[in-house]
């Protein structure tokens, strides 16, 4: 049985750690061979993300649009708003035949953006990770509808189609009117599997110091207003260190990046010591910075599946602040895990929730460590027999741990 992983987005973060993790448990089985169909960047990132990882071959077949090559004022900064008034294309892309030919099965292991021939939906798979873009199209102008006429086409078609959580499902009855059973609940792993050591090691100002990490990249939903505001009183204690695509917030010429800069030196942060910018890292690095964090905090306002970020700290031991939306406490609440709860959408819960952490952090580190032996875990394993009954995999496989 030939599996087509088809992605021309690989998405930095956790889309393409999920696609990674995933197609690495799912490579336990006999008689399929995988495939990966991309181009460019996503395809690149994906034999360096996979090799000696997973046996998979990599295909190159370039969209029916490229949309980065053929947009208007395509590669000119800040240009989006302009190309979504003039209404060009962006963000869709056109999924050629080819891309699902001489294959049994097609997996999609990031929906979002692809369009399929949908002739051919019967034997696909896809992977929806979150409504952001819907639920808040003001956050996304433009995007928000092309993501809505994408996302009809998908739960329209003959596709089998997952999410990683009961609030999507419920989020897509609400914004879609889908029917019960339309879509897979199949929940993700936080264990993701270690990077090898590497002989050098990066050194970062704020080793030693006791830092709170945001991991999160600057996409409106994660909510760094409210995070500026709310950490501000503590700052000169704790120094705000944020990680992902984007946070390089004083080497970037990004708007988005400016626009945060700013709202944190409107609260009085200072670059280099209540402030730091990492931008993306590796997952070596990053786990570094996550052990020495001395809390993690996530004010996100939506997610799909939970957080990654979240489940790796609770997974450490390392207390986490964390928004009290439903996916997150469904997160937490499968994990049977505990975090300090914050209602994102007001700066002084935060601020609250910190202030107990910190009056009280000998307590709450040491629950956080008690509950490392005890946490529910759902391992990458579990996540692939799911997409494997899914997908309709021989159910024959070899005993390799994931």
């Amino acid at each position: 049985m030939k599996v087509r992983i088809v992605d021309y987005v690989a998405n930095l973060g956790g889309g393409v750690r999920f696609s990674v993790e995933t197609l690495r448990a799912l490579a336990d089985h006999r008689g399929v061979s995988f495939e990966v169909v991309g181009h460019g960047d996503a395809l690149r990132r994906y034999r360096e993300l996979l090799a000696g990882v997973v046996p998979a071959t990599f295909v190159d077949i370039p969209p029916r649009q490229a949309w980065r090559g053929r947009t208007l004022l395509a590669g000119i900064p800040g240009a989006g708003p302009l190309n979504w008034l003039l209404r060009t294309n962006s963000f869709r892309i056109l999924v050629p035949p080819a891309a699902l030919e001489d294959c049994d099965l097609a997996w999609f292991p990031w929906i979002h953006r692809h369009q399929i021939p949908w002739s051919m939906a019967g034997r696909v798979v896809g992977s929806l990770h979150d409504l952001i873009a819907v639920d808040f199209p003001d956050w996304f102008p433009g995007w928000g509808l092309v993501e809505r006429e994408t996302l009809e086409a998908w739960l329209a078609s003959e596709a089998r189609v997952a999410v990683s959580s009961h609030a999507t499902d419920a989020s897509l009855a609400r914004l879609f009117g889908t029917r019960t059973g339309r879509v897979s609940v199949i929940p993700l792993s936080g264990q993701h599997v270690l990077p090898p050591e590497r002989a050098e090691t990066r050194g970062w100002p704020f080793q030693g110091r006791h830092y709170l990490l945001c991991p999160a990249n600057l996409s409106p939903h994660k909510n760094h207003a409210v995070l500026a505001a709310g950490i501000a009183g503590m700052a000169g204690r704790h120094p705000l260190v944020l990680t992902g695509d984007g946070t390089d917030l004083y080497e970037s010429a990004a708007p988005r990046a400016q626009e945060v800069r700013q709202l944190m030196e409107q609260q009085g942060m200072v670059r280099g010591e209540s402030l730091f910018g990492v931008g993306y890292v590796d997952d070596g690095q990053y786990y570094r910075i996550l052990e020495g964090a001395w809390a993690v905090v996530m004010p996100t306002l939506a997610e799909g599946g939970g957080s990654f970020p979240v489940w790796e700290a609770m997974e450490r031991g390392i207390p986490a602040v964390v928004s009290d939306i439903p996916v997150m406490r469904e997160m937490v609440d499968r994990a049977g895990g505990e975090v300090l709860w914050f209602d994102p959408k007001f700066p002084d819960s935060l601020s609250r929730a910190l202030a107990e952490l910190e009056a009280n952090y000998e307590r709450h580190c040491s629950r956080a460590r008690a509950l490392t032996h005890v946490l529910r875990s759902r391992t990458w394993r579990d996540v692939a027999a799911d997409y494997a009954r899914l997908m309709g995999l021989p159910a024959d496989k070899m005993g390799r741990d994931s």
